[in-house]
């Protein structure tokens, strides 16, 4: 997905690091963006697609919200109404694609002031102007529009299920509309729609990403339904995540082995072997196979995925010798510019840092914590209470140093 968004990002002279994917497990058939520039899209939508093009003019879609500032400007349309009531703003406030906001859990409370027919009219107003840019952007890239095409057809179809009691308070525009747009602006339309693609020697999927998606969200009935059209070159994984799903862990390595073994080079079955020895508690293993998946990626040219490097850190914590907390320390450390603003990875350069002895180290993590949790003069005492270790590494001098000057 995020060589999908670099491919948009180049032609709109959008920086290519500046915008990031987001898998949400949630079952509903959506995508959105939100003013972090993070493109979030939902595992219901995932396991609902039948190609690579529909991924892509999504894509397009949600880029088209950042690029046009859609985000934003809903912000600031927000703020002039200073009677609204918390109504889960942070969702709002995220440029949807399908049209539904039942996933908001109850966040937005229809019938108030805020939901009047101007605000639903802006709304569907930057919908079609996403719609407008996802086309034009697909054009430039001389992709086809089908897929989009095809999506919209879904949202339609699930919108004659569950058609909305009141059709005007809707944000979205009418899928009719949106399907007559997207023919008579685009220029391409070949139906020949692609459900592998290769990325850098790299073989991708959809239905294998389908079924590593059902591995999360435990979603046996489209476990099931994937079996009815499963491909033979498929089997093994599926046979490998059925294991997982019914709590055979062992099963399911046996498999998974048996799959790294037909395709040595890809990394990802190495990543699949290392979490299911994670969940066995077998560290040491889950961190070989962490460590290989990484080699593997460098040795293919591609940065390999945080979430890897990740794992291999916390395998390594739960070896617990010094040797491999130091290792995961350094890990962790690597991945500071990219994993700063998640508690829960302070939280773990905390636990790896106290397990060493480094007394400052795992001060500043908790500083961080703080600062996360936007409780500053608790942060600052902590800062305050690192710099007073002279044996402080300049890495985390400095991290306390913004902390203690922070306002």
């Amino acid at each position: 997905m995020q060589n999908l968004i670099n491919n948009f990002s180049i032609n709109e002279d959008i920086k290519n690091s500046s915008i990031k994917p987001l898998i949400v497990i949630d079952n509903s058939m959506n995508a959105f963006v939100t003013g972090n520039n993070y493109i979030y899209i939902h595992t219901g939508l995932l396991e609902n697609l039948d190609s690579y093009e529909e991924l892509e003019g999504i894509i397009a879609h949600e880029i088209g919200h950042l690029k046009l500032g859609h985000v934003e400007s809903r912000r600031i349309l927000s703020k002039k109404n200073s009677n609204l009531i918390n109504i889960g703003i942070f969702a709002l406030l995220g440029a949807t694609l399908a049209g539904s906001n039942n996933n908001l859990n109850g966040s937005i409370l229809i019938g108030t002031d805020f939901f009047n027919k101007k605000q639903f009219k802006y709304n569907r107003t930057q919908e079609l102007e996403a719609d407008i840019f996802s086309i034009k952007a697909l054009n430039k890239l001389k992709k086809s529009s089908i897929g989009l095409n095809n999506f919209f057809k879904k949202i339609e179809e699930r919108n004659k299920l569950f058609p909305k009691k009141n059709n005007y308070y809707t944000s979205h525009p009418n899928s009719e509309n949106r399907l007559e747009l997207i023919n008579s602006l685009s220029h391409f339309k070949n139906n020949n729609l692609n459900t592998t693609i290769y990325y850098k020697n790299l073989e991708l999927d959809l239905q294998k990403l389908k079924i590593k998606l059902t591995a999360y969200t435990k979603n046996k009935q489209k476990f099931n339904v994937i079996k009815k059209n499963l491909k033979e070159k498929n089997k093994i994984f599926y046979s490998s995540i059925n294991h997982y799903l019914n709590h055979n862990i062992a099963a399911s390595i046996k498999k998974a082995i048996e799959l790294q073994e037909q395709d040595k080079k890809n990394p990802f079955a190495n990543e699949m072997i290392g979490s299911l020895f994670f969940i066995g508690g077998n560290y040491k293993k889950a961190s070989l196979h962490y460590s290989q998946a990484i080699d593997k990626f460098n040795k293919l040219k591609i940065s390999p995925p945080l979430n890897i490097k990740l794992s291999l850190a916390k395998s390594l914590i739960e070896i617990n010798d010094e040797k491999s907390l130091k290792k995961s320390l350094l890990i962790l450390e690597e991945l500071i510019p990219m994993k700063y603003n998640s508690i829960y990875f302070w939280k773990l350069i905390g636990m790896n840092a106290n397990k060493l002895g480094d007394k400052p180290a795992s001060l500043v993590a908790i500083a961080e914590e703080k600062i996360l949790k936007k409780q500053y003069d608790k942060a600052k005492i902590f800062a305050s209470k690192a710099l007073k270790y002279k044996n402080i590494k300049t890495l985390y001098k400095m991290r306390a140093l913004d902390i203690i000057n922070f306002k």
